[in-house]
């Protein structure tokens, strides 16, 4: 087509050239390439690098010689992200006829309230460097730009704006690519080397005044009270307080901010509903109930409560998280549900030791597992029995997809039960830390090893068909064990541990002999291994 008189800068970019500017924004995520959008291209011309974009990044493709949309391609072309701005009249009518959304006409003076993702353009030549820093300036907080500039804008910064240009690229880490002749058989030809910029910017970290101003306060807050600054260094439960009181503020002012500006996107009019633009989906109570949900859920995940409950009881405080969120996060309701904690953690612990030792012993009358019991003679029963050094039980620590050995995910809860309820037993132990598990399970699954994994109270070895294989090490946590689900299930008399074995009835020392015989039981006495109540807090303080 003739050019038009407004247009006299005007180069078309040539197809293959054009091609591979609008190619070199793909990104590829996880095997799928997709175009950074809305994209903008502010020198349009007749739309030689619009088609690309449309045919690459939206899939919309023009009829060869009429350039008009495809008419299966017209519904995608509307809704299609890419944004034109031109000059030349002229040529603005063109674009608009063949599908593109023309949304300006002088780039220079264009002031964007879209967001955009990308910016590809070929500038006229003339001002390449104006509109190059126009561009970037429009990027400023992240996106990709890609312009063809003359190679002199660059080689010869001859003026002011072409040093600043050649500043600002050099800040930005951009490639420059120089192609000579790429016009030479162009539709509008012309001997000239040409420069393909490249700048990818990162998004910017995004700024909240609100945030800053909690901060600067917080910051005051805790300079004027080294103590409680301390505090909160120190202990995780009153740093999170503190994350707490700050967010819900910011929730507060959040509100505040949005009620008193909404008006200005609000279409409502004299006894209309309100139709805004933007709204926030809910009530501010409802979101500070959230917010309260969220940091309980935080606080029963932090190792100073869940290493000290029981696996019964993470599991019923992660069930009332509901609940508690109509309970603002505070010291106050903080130690009042550690109490709780405190006050059911005792009938919790024996629950769970006895679950232990049933889910192990009702196994035994499958082969695979009927070693895991030894029998002996009870008090008043023939049919005593107590766990053996090697114990068998089903637990998956393997992926089902792909077979790969991944405890940290289907095993570590698994596994933490038990030591926990081990913990519980250790009469010479220390408070319990589940790191050390958490630790000692990531370490084997990154080096691959499946067996013998030593534990805080025994070796682990995980197979595929769905079992876990462990060994005691520590066999005083197993002989507490067995003593506190023997004495619960009423197998050994009522005066072990209170007698010495020569003190004992007959009766009583023939249970005592069939259970682990006089040496061990004096052991046993002598070593205090007879788990109590008074054990479980101790431990558990």
């Amino acid at each position: 087509m003739t050019t038009p008189n407004d247009a006299l800068d005007f180069y078309p970019t040539p197809d293959s050239l054009a091609f591979d500017m609008v190619f070199s924004l793909r990104e590829v995520k996880s095997g799928f390439t997709t175009y950074p959008k809305p994209i903008l291209e502010p020198s349009a011309g007749d739309g030689a690098l619009a088609r690309q974009v449309h045919a690459l990044a939206f899939n919309v493709h023009h009829d060869y010689k009429t350039g008009e949309v495809d008419r299966y391609d017209k519904e995608k072309a509307r809704s299609a992200e890419l944004d034109c701005i031109e000059l030349s009249s002229d040529f603005r009518a063109v674009l608009k006829k063949d599908g593109f959304r023309v949304v300006h006409d002088n780039f220079l003076t264009f002031r964007p309230t879209t967001k955009y993702a990308a910016i590809v353009m070929n500038p006229p030549f003339s001002e390449g460097a104006r509109h190059l820093l126009k561009a970037l300036d429009i990027m400023q907080d992240g996106g990709k730009v890609r312009c063809l500039l003359n190679a002199e804008t660059l080689r010869n910064p001859c003026t002011n704006e072409r040093k600043e240009l050649a500043a600002k690229l050099e800040e930005l880490h951009a490639t420059v690519k120089y192609i000579p002749d790429a016009f030479k058989n162009a539709r509008r030809a012309a001997r000239v080397e040409v420069a393909l910029v490249s700048v990818d910017i990162p998004d910017r970290e995004p700024v909240s005044r609100i945030r800053l101003d909690l901060k600067n306060e917080t910051a005051e807050r805790l300079k004027e009270n080294p103590e409680f600054a301390a505090l909160v260094s120190s202990d995780p439960i009153t740093a999170a307080i503190e994350r707490y009181n700050a967010a819900a503020e910011g929730v507060r002012r959040i509100y505040e901010e949005y009620n008193g500006i909404k008006s200005l996107f609000s279409s409502a009019g004299a006894g209309k509903k309100e139709n805004p633009v933007m709204a926030f989906t809910k009530s501010y109570n409802d979101a500070i109930r959230e917010l309260r949900g969220m940091y309980w859920k935080q606080l029963f995940e932090m190792p100073q409560l869940f290493d000290a409950m029981t696996y019964e009881m993470q599991q019923d405080y992660q069930k009332r998280i509901k609940e508690l969120e109509g309970y603002d996060f505070s010291a106050y309701n903080i130690l009042t549900v550690r109490e709780e904690i405190s006050r059911n953690l005792l009938s919790s612990i024996d629950h769970e030791i006895i679950k232990l030792f049933d889910d192990w012993t009702n196994l035994h009358y499958n082969d695979e597992y009927s070693k895991n019991v030894h029998y002996y003679n009870g008090w008043c029963t023939n049919s005593a029995y107590k766990i053996n050094r090697k114990v068998i039980f089903r637990c998956n620590a393997f992926d089902t997809y792909d077979g790969r050995f991944c405890p940290r995910y289907n095993a570590t809860g698994h596994v933490a039960q038990i030591e926990r309820v081990l913990h519980f037993l250790d009469t010479n132990g220390k408070p319990y830390n589940g790191d050390e598990l958490r630790a000692v399970l990531d370490a084997a699954e990154k080096s691959g090893q499946t067996q013998k994994i030593q534990l805080h109270y025994f070796t682990a070895t995980f197979y595929k068909k769905g079992t876990c294989h462990i060994e005691f090490t520590n066999t005083d946590v197993l002989k507490s064990f067995n003593l506190y689900a023997g004495q619960r299930k009423g197998w050994l008399p009522p005066t072990y541990g209170k007698k010495s074995y020569h003190d004992m009835a007959a009766a009583d020392r023939r249970v005592v002999d069939s259970y682990e015989g006089e040496a061990s039981y004096t052991d046993t006495l002598t070593r205090h291994l007879i788990p109590t109540q008074s054990t479980f807090l101790q431990l558990n303080a």
